[in-house]
């Protein structure tokens, strides 16, 4: 090989290199008024402004609640409703009313003392709106939510996606990721 190829072929490689760095997500650290917090990926959009919680887009448009557009999800971090007064089957009820669980199942996570050493995982679907104001069957919500219970909080991820995206997994994966890293706020 000639010198000036191995300096074109150090210099792609170089390139190749850097683009997988750049590429790779940068993740912060939200940290919530009232009890915990969390880390998450950078290049996502944050929506909504509460101290309380964080609500997150994967990409730019669409809009806070149902409003998520094709290819898009939704992921919010937030102390779950009732908490610490309900037990964690309570909050989970709650979350997953009116929807269809498809799996239940729980996640160990290596997280020690600090971290939700065993996780809840819930996967579930539901109409987007009710289907007696819908003249035809719609595309459901797929809905990928973790619990998790420390010192009496419920701290939940509630990761949503439109059924058929062919991001789910990856989406799942971030969710999974921002559970993992959930973290009681010392006061």
């Amino acid at each position: 090989m000639t010198s000036q190829k191995r300096k074109v072929t150090v210099a792609v490689l170089i390139a190749l290199v850097g683009a997988t760095f750049a590429s790779a997500d940068v993740w912060q650290r939200f940290n919530s008024s009232n009890s915990f917090s969390v880390a998450y990926p950078g290049t996502w959009f944050r929506i909504g402004a509460s101290a309380d919680r964080i609500q997150l887009l994967s990409s730019k448009g669409g809009a806070e609640g149902i409003v998520i557009k094709r290819g898009q999800a939704e992921i919010t971090a937030l102390e779950g409703k009732g908490s610490p007064t309900k037990t964690l089957t309570q909050v989970i009820s709650h979350y997953t009313k009116g929807s269809s669980v498809l799996l239940r199942r729980s996640v160990h996570n290596a997280a020690g003392n600090e971290g939700c050493s065993d996780l809840k995982e819930i996967i579930s679907k539901e109409e987007p709106v009710p289907s007696i104001d819908t003249p035809s069957r719609m595309l459901r919500i797929v809905n990928t939510d973790f619990f998790c219970e420390l010192d009496g909080h419920k701290i939940v991820i509630l990761l949503r996606n439109w059924e058929g995206d062919n991001r789910q997994k990856e989406y799942q994966r971030v969710a999974l990721q921002m559970a993992k890293s959930i973290r009681l706020i010392q006061r």
